[in-house]
């Protein structure tokens, strides 16, 4: 498997690490990391959602999600978490991420994860709307698979 680099992705969020996330270990919970995969999957959404109504019938969940660790983090840190799409399914799109430590090709994590498009009346998954797919494609300059 290829190593991510920074160009890989499109969407950055920074991330300061805090003194509270650490383990007895002194190293950074391993739980702390899903949060962070958090902070730039809805920062990500919420850009190609264009701020999205939040009182919607119809949204993004989360299905699936992965985190391989490739490093130790401590305190203190700056890291950035960058986000790009790998493929627009029917009802769903992946998301791949990496954890980088700030402006530095270290990888710390790096994330798969599955976004369902949800229909929250009918409670089942439902299209991707073209809108979202549209803005995807035009954020990501290369049009992922369908």
């Amino acid at each position: 498997m290829r190593q991510p680099t920074r160009s890989d992705y499109v969407h950055y969020v920074p991330i300061t690490v805090k003194w509270g996330e650490m383990d007895s270990l002194g190293h950074v919970n391993n739980t702390v990391f899903y949060r962070y995969s958090e902070d730039g999957r809805i920062d990500y959404i919420h850009m190609i959602a264009d701020g999205g109504d939040t009182q919607t019938s119809d949204g993004p969940i989360l299905a699936d999600l992965r985190c391989s660790f490739r490093q130790q983090l401590r305190f203190p840190a700056d890291v950035e978490i960058g986000t790009r799409v790998k493929r627009i399914g029917r009802a769903s799109f992946e998301l791949e991420q990496c954890l980088f430590f700030a402006e530095t090709e270290d990888v710390i994590a790096v994330y798969d994860t599955v976004v369902v498009w949800f229909d929250f009346g009918a409670q089942t998954s439902m299209r991707v709307p073209e809108t979202i797919r549209e803005r995807i494609r035009e954020y990501e300059a290369v049009p992922p698979e369908e």
